[in-house]
């Protein structure tokens, strides 16, 4: 396994109907991947988990500013 880089910035983009997930390492190597909508929602499920309970607590503070603004 090679050693793991930082990452320096996520690129997205759907091209010809197919979502595309671009990784760009902070030395310049970038890593692309062609990915579904179903693949995609579960990454941000996957994300969703691993930030854990920090992130409901914000949704709730968001969607109040939110109705605020309204």
């Amino acid at each position: 396994m090679k050693s793991l880089k930082k990452l320096a910035r996520v690129l997205t983009d759907e091209v010809h109907g197919e979502f595309c997930l671009t990784l760009e390492a902070e030395d310049g190597e970038a890593f692309g991947i062609r990915m579904t909508e179903k693949q995609i929602e579960d990454l941000i499920q996957e994300l969703d988990d691993l930030l854990g309970d920090d992130t409901d607590e914000e949704d709730a503070v968001t969607e109040r500013k939110e109705m605020g603004d309204e």
